[in-house]
């Protein structure tokens, strides 16, 4: 009876060693499995990363070519052939808008044309495939339809401070002092009951 329960436990025994070989293999199998994939994963990442990198510098070497090439193109347009400007008449503005020009200010000062040929033209450069922006497209349009303006300031000092001061270049009208018909002098005699303007009633008070 002895023998067989022991031949029992021991049966028992060597099956559970059995399984639990089998499922500490299954595990070594599957965490391998596991580390395999991460190896894979990781060698696809550098190699993404590798190519991000090569592409980037890349992107970079074309970005810095293409922004020489405009910066090229732009310094070198107030002396291209295409357009008729004086090289003088360009100013160069930057931010939205790349040029302001006074089209025939040289020859203004020459005496060669008349002040009010001048014509004052916002020119921008792009080169390549690059296209005019939003902001760009406003400015244009709003010069080409005519909504400009100009302002004249003037600047003085007040209280320790620059105060500006909106200025008009034109010169206000003065202000008729007499009634005038066809440009000559209307007479007191042409009214009915007139004054007499040559005396002045002692509580008068004349203006200064």
């Amino acid at each position: 009876m002895a023998l067989v329960i022991m031949t029992v436990v021991l049966v028992a025994i060597m099956v559970t060693a059995a399984l639990l070989v089998r499922s500490a293999r299954s595990d070594a199998m599957a965490a391998q499995q596991r580390a395999d994939e991460a190896r894979d994963a990781l060698r696809e990442a550098l190699e993404n990363q590798q190519k991000a990198l090569v592409e980037r510098g890349k992107s970079a070497a074309r970005s810095s070519r293409s922004t020489f090439d405009g910066h090229v193109a732009e310094n070198a347009f107030p002396y291209a052939a295409e357009h008729s400007y004086h090289p003088k008449d360009i100013i160069h503005v930057g931010g939205n808008i790349d040029f302001l020009v006074f089209d025939g200010l040289f020859e203004v000062r020459q005496g060669i044309r008349k002040p009010e040929d001048l014509t004052v033209v916002l020119a921008d450069v792009k080169y390549g495939a690059s296209a005019l922006t939003r902001e760009q497209r406003a400015v244009i349009a709003a010069m080409n339809g005519g909504r400009t303006r100009g302002e004249y300031w003037r600047a003085r000092e007040k209280d320790g401070q620059l105060a500006y001061r909106q200025r008009s270049e034109a010169a206000a009208p003065r202000p008729e002092r007499f009634a005038v018909d066809g440009g000559r002098q209307l007479p007191a005699a042409g009214f009915k009951e007139a004054p007499d303007l040559t005396q002045i009633a002692p509580t008068t008070d004349v203006p200064d």
